[in-house]
Order: C-alpha cells, then sequence, then structure tokens
C-alpha cells in the first residue's frame, strides 16, 4: 500500500532546496485511513485517555494549519469494522458520540500533519545530501565525534518530526545558538528492524540464564551481568547529590530498548492459539475456562527478561498486531500510580482489556525486590457475550543490588473468575522452595455475589487464604506443571514450552506519535545493541542515550510540575 516513502519510513530531513515531494492522491487518503483506524479504535473503547497529550504536544509544535484538516473527504469514513458504525452509540468518524472531542480534533491535526509531511519536502533521509547550517559535528570524550556521515544521526539542529522534546526550549538546545541540539538527534528505527521476530522457543528465551530451581532464574551472560557493575556505588553517588538538586537517574546501560508497554504485551502472544477456538459458542463453559486459564497462563514466560524496560512517560503508547490481524493497544494513563491501559481485539471473536497498576516494594536493604502487576485481564467473547477475567502473580528480584547470582521468579498467585458459570481457580507460584518455577492450584465452583467486582486486593486476600484441595468447595480440577515448562489438568497436558509457540506481537508500520518507538533515549540505545561496530562506538551510542534519557526526566519533572500546578488551578 506505501511506497518507499511512506510513514513507516520517515528519516527525515527537512531541506528546502529539495523539490517537494508530491505524494499520490490515493496513496494520502490511504495514509490518512490508516491513521483514522488506529485512532478510531483506540476511542471505541473509551480507555485510552491520555493519549492525545502526547500527540497534541508534539504536533501542535509543528504549527498545523487544524482548520484544513476539516476539510478532508477521509473524515467521513468508517474507521474499522470491529464496531457497528450505524449504531446510535457511534458518530461518523467511529467515536462513542460521549468522548472528549478533543480526541476528534487529535484525528484532525493528524491528518494534516500527514499530508504536510508527505508534500512539503520532508524525504527520507538517505535520499537527500548533507547540509547543515550551524553544527558540523558534535565531540564527545575520547575524541569521538558524530557528524552527518553517521548513518543513524538525523540532524544536529532540529528534533525530528515525532520528537518526545517538543515544546522545551531548554533541555536540549544549546543557550548561545538557539538552532544548535547539544546531542544528536537520531534517526528513526527502521520498521523491518523493529519487526524482526525473536526466538520464542525455551532455549531463545532463557539463552544466557541459568535455571536455578532454588533461587530462580540467574544471570550467566557475562555481557548481561556486567551492565550492573557500579550500579549500588553509583545510586550511592546520586543519594549524596540530592541535597543539591540532583534527581536520581538509573544507568540506561542496564535497560533494554523496549517500553514497559510494549514488554508488557507479550503475554497475550499465546491469543489467537486459545481463545479463537474459546470463541464458539458451542463450547462448554469448563472447556472455554480451560482455554482461557491456558492463554493467560502460557504467555507468562515470555517478559521473563533480565534487563530493564523503559518506563513510559505519561500518554505514551505501543501499537502491534498479530500475524492475522489482531489488534493490540497499550497506553501509560498514569504517572502515580504507574498505570498503564491495553486493549487486544480480533474482529468480533475476541477481545482483551484491562490495566495494570505497577509498584515496587523491597527487603534486605534493597537486595530483594518485589514488582507488582496489580489489576485486572478481562477477557470477553462478544457473540456469546461472556467474560472471565484473570490477575497475574509479582516478580521477585533476588540479588537485586548484585551484579553476581541476580535471579528472578514469579511469586504469589494467578486468580482466574467466571462470574457467569460460577467457576474460580487460583494458581500458586513458588510454593515449592525446593522448586520455585513448579505451580499448583485448583478450578473449583464457587457462587459469587450479584455485586461481585474484580478488586485485586480481594482476589489477592482470597487466593492467599485458599488451601489447595479444599473441602469447602467442589473441586472440577486439579492444576500443576512448571511456568517454564507446562501446564497439566487433570492429567491433561494443555501447554508444553517447545511444542506450542506464541506469535509475535509486530509493532505497526504506522504508529501514532505517542509511540515509545521515537524516544530519543531508546533509539540511541537500540543502536548501541545492534549497530556498533566496537566497543568504543556501542559505548558512545550508550552515553548519548543516557544523557537524552536524563534531559527526558528532565522536561517530564517540569510538565508534571505544570500539570499539579494547572490542576491546583482548576484548569
Amino acid at each position: 500500500m506505501f511506497n518507499n516513502n511512506n510513514l513507516s519510513n520517515i528519516f527525515t530531513y527537512k531541506n528546502p532546496k529539495i523539490n517537494n515531494l508530491k505524494g499520490d492522491k490515493t496513496e494520502i487518503e490511504d495514509i490518512e485511513s490508516e491513521f483514522i483506524k488506529s485512532i478510531s479504535l483506540l476511542n471505541t473503547n473509551n480507555i485510552f485517555t491520555n493519549r492525545n497529550y502526547i500527540n497534541e504536544k508534539i504536533l501542535k509544535n509543528l504549527e498545523l494549519n487544524i482548520e484544513e484538516a476539516d476539510k478532508k473527504k477521509s473524515l467521513n469514513k468508517s474507521a474499522d469494522d470491529d464496531y457497528d458504525s450505524n449504531s446510535d452509540e457511534y458518530n461518523s468518524l467511529g467515536e462513542k458520540k460521549n468522548l472528549d472531542t478533543s480526541i476528534t480534533k487529535m484525528r484532525k491535526i493528524s491528518i494534516d500533519f500527514l499530508s504536510k509531511l508527505y508534500n512539503e519536502g520532508l524525504k527520507p533521509y538517505s535520499q537527500i545530501g548533507t547540509e547543515i547550517e550551524f553544527n558540523k559535528k558534535i565531540q564527545f570524550k575520547n575524541n569521538l565525534c558524530l557528524n552527518l556521515d553517521n548513518p543513524y544521526v538525523h540532524s544536529f539542529t532540529e528534533l525530528h518530526p515525532f520528537s518526545f522534546f517538543y515544546g522545551n526550549k531548554t533541555y536540549l538546545f544549546d543557550k548561545n545558538k538557539k538552532k544548535k541540539l547539544i546531542l544528536p538527534e537520531p534517526k528513526f528505527i527502521k520498521i523491518e528492524d523493529l519487526q524482526i521476530e525473536p526466538n520464542y522457543t525455551k532455549n531463545g528465551i532463557y539463552k544466557g540464564i541459568r535455571i536455578d530451581d532454588k533461587n530462580g532464574l540467574v544471570i550467566t551472560d557475562p555481557n548481561i551481568t556486567k551492565k550492573y557493575s557500579g550500579l549500588v556505588s553509583n545510586i550511592i553517588i546520586q543519594i549524596l547529590k540530592v541535597p543539591f538538586g540532583h534527581h536520581i537517574s538509573l544507568q540506561i546501560k542496564m535497560f533494554e530498548p523496549k517500553t514497559l508497554i510494549e514488554r508488557l504485551t507479550n503475554i497475550f502472544s499465546f491469543a489467537n492459539k486459545y481463545l479463537i477456538k474459546a470463541s464458539d459458542k458451542n463450547l462448554n463453559y469448563i472447556e472455554r475456562f480451560k482455554l482461557v486459564l491456558t492463554f493467560g497462563f502460557s504467555g507468562l514466560y515470555i517478559p521473563a527478561q533480565q534487563l530493564k524496560p523503559f518506563n513510559p512517560f505519561l500518554g505514551e503508547t505501543f501499537q502491534g498486531e498479530l500475524p492475522n490481524g489482531a489488534k493490540v493497544y497499550c497506553e501509560q494513563v498514569t504517572h502515580s500510580p504507574l498505570c498503564c491501559r491495553f486493549y487486544v481485539v480480533y474482529h468480533n471473536i475476541y477481545k482483551i482489556y484491562g490495566y495494570f497498576n505497577f509498584s515496587v516494594s523491597t527487603e534486605k536493604l534493597g537486595s530483594v525486590m518485589y514488582i507488582m502487576q496489580k489489576g485486572p485481564v478481562h477477557v470477553n467473547f462478544p457473540q456469546i457475550n461472556e467474560t472471565i477475567s484473570y490477575s497475574i502473580p509479582k516478580v521477585k528480584i533476588l540479588n537485586a543490588t548484585s551484579e553476581s547470582n541476580r535471579s528472578n521468579l514469579y511469586d504469589g498467585f494467578f486468580s482466574i473468575v467466571d462470574v457467569k458459570n460460577n467457576l474460580r481457580g487460583v494458581i500458586k507460584f513458588n510454593e515449592n522452595k525446593k522448586c520455585f518455577h513448579k505451580i499448583y492450584g485448583d478450578v473449583f465452583e464457587y457462587k459469587f455475589k450479584k455485586d461481585f467486582k474484580f478488586e485485586e486486593d480481594k482476589i489477592w486476600e482470597f487466593s492467599k487464604k485458599y488451601k489447595l484441595n479444599s473441602k469447602k468447595y467442589k473441586i472440577i480440577a486439579n492444576i500443576n506443571g512448571s511456568f517454564i515448562e507446562n501446564l497439566i489438568w487433570n492429567n491433561q497436558t494443555l501447554w508444553t514450552i517447545d511444542k506450542i509457540i506464541p506469535e509475535f506481537i509486530k509493532p505497526v508500520k504506522n504508529a501514532i506519535p505517542s509511540d515509545g518507538r521515537y524516544r530519543e533515549d531508546l533509539i540511541w540505545l537500540y543502536r548501541s545493541f545492534y549497530n556498533s561496530k566496537n566497543e568504543d562506538e556501542r559505548l558512545l551510542y550508550e552515553n548519548i542515550g543516557q544523557e537524552f534519557k536524563i534531559a527526558m526526566e528532565k522536561f517530564n519533572r517540569e510538565e508534571r510540575k505544570n500539570r499539579q500546578k494547572n490542576k491546583k488551578k482548576g484548569k
């Protein structure tokens, strides 16, 4: 549908001496339609609340003419086949009528921006010559420097089109020269690189990790363990600087070039394997419950990585797609508490939605860390009007302050309920201290109250008190197995790690501007991982990423203060 000048390949630099690129009208409408589909689908579920915060910040600062977007005929197109456009519940744009009008405005801004981007000379960087007015290179330590000959540098004088820094005048620009950046602005990561399929086999996921039955998944890869060297001393030094206005910032070397909201969507990678079959209206409700339980449990091993993902900023998003076209969306909706919402949909077959509140607690002077992922995952089958909900266990990290013998494991409970059919299940993790990955649980009949709500704290408390093989309830099935090997229901194996391989959720080609792939710190860390020719170059890209990370954190702290001030003023 797109040629080489489409949105997925915008590694751009605006050069007024280049003839304007005139796009074919049909192609422009196709790009507009892609945005309409993506944004409308998010809106129809009314769960993505802050996405337009980043998008408007970016696009408004590009000085777009919003009025011109009103004239575009493509705004009347239907957004997606996942809702009924003739229903009174939706307007002609596929929005719920009670949505905030700012989201409609956001769509107009996005469409107008795409047309301008396509027509006004913003060409793929690889097709144009090198021209810089002010700074021709930026010098770094060890006499290393970057210039425009570097294939990953976008500009030294301007931000890329979707930069998260639009709107700031302080953190990236030279005080003496307004049009000079103090850090090199990167080009986008190519979509074909973002869509490289990972190895989801057991050996692929746990490469560089030793499975220690008592201590969990232990890092053995020296390339990873060295990333944690000096962690404690670095934090102590930063703490000593706090009285002087310093803010603590974790070193980027212990991060992976992904955001938290992208990583967490990995747990939905088995959706098509189990939920399409579970949507069959002729299926017994116990069999449907069994399939949803298997779906929820089987994806837990995939995000068990040792490097830290980036914390998303308010309004940051991720858009992905499964091989059959099922759409995956996730957004950071609050900063405190750290909370993201997600939505997965495959036509009228199944929907997955809910949220996670993230929190951290520590023991033993920080050497033991617990990462809580509170929140429900609702699996809905629209054609039969049934919903099954579950919650996932917490993550326990051992030797968290050390670079040696650092490990992680799941701890707590996987809880699942089918209120309509009075079914409930509890699976306990880390019960067997001799083998951390073994799991034990029951599925049983349970009479829910009419006003039952899936409240995480109450669900957790029930699971904690529940005793396996309880005589209080009628047991339907005993559950056992291992979260890194298999799941067994009454001696029937439902899932085995290397026999049923998950599907890769590919990042979409045309993500909206708030997508985490446009973050400068993440892009430069990606270059250090995959595009550096030697150790000096790897460290160079990593250090640039660290400086961008610090600048982004400062910028977002300032914006958070502004939001708090405006909230007090009633704005």
